[in-house]
């Protein structure tokens, strides 16, 4: 990868992580034991996936969220994608909708996995009005991977070459124009060749 220096905008969750294989999602398949109710559908939102009311969910997060995001493995590949990208000196944002009270943890896994990086964006928190599309405007990315759809999309929109990481939540979801499905980290250095041209 030879490349004149580029900002790159990665999400963590799906993209980072490993907790969706694109049939199953570690988060639905806990909600579901920890609740005893089947998943009805596979989509983004717990609470839709299970059909319980989003104030029921506060139980299940207090108890499942510290523990899931301190153990989920990275996927395979990312580490070694974003550390060539920062020995070629590309700045790497994260760009997460984690509330920023999950900072520690999500700093703490980063550190494990070596995962470099050149800052880490949060949600301020869950009432907040966050977007993914408008934090990549403003740092510049030109570069950015999401595994929820609708980020995609805000980002395509600004004209930022876009990946969408293939997930159970978005196997259905047909990418327009501008934006790009992928399904590991190998498919991601690819498309970081051809921005190269």
């Amino acid at each position: 990868m030879k490349i004149s220096k580029i900002i790159f905008g990665f999400d963590i969750d799906g993209v980072l992580t490993a907790d969706d294989n694109g049939e199953e999602n570690i988060w639905l398949a806990r909600a579901s034991a920890f609740f005893r109710r089947p998943i009805v559908k596979h989509c983004f939102n717990i609470d839709e996936a299970l059909g319980i009311a989003r104030d029921d969910l506060e139980p299940f997060l207090r108890s499942e969220t510290v523990p899931i995001l301190t153990s989920v493995p990275i996927r395979p590949g990312c580490k070694r994608v974003l550390t060539r990208l920062w020995q070629l000196g590309h700045e790497i944002h994260l760009i997460t909708a984690r509330s920023e009270f999950l900072r520690p943890v999500t700093e703490e896994w980063l550190r494990r996995h070596n995962v470099p990086f050149t800052e880490l964006h949060m949600s301020p928190g869950p009432e907040s009005d966050y977007s993914k599309g408008a934090k990549c405007r403003a740092l510049g990315v030109r570069f950015f991977v999401d595994d929820h759809a609708p980020n995609c999309l805000e980002a395509a929109s600004s004209g930022v070459y876009t990946l969408l990481y293939h997930a159970s939540h978005n196997k259905d979801f047909k990418c327009p124009p501008g934006i790009h499905r992928v399904y590991d980290w190998l498919e991601i250095a690819r498309h970081i060749t051809n921005l190269a041209g």
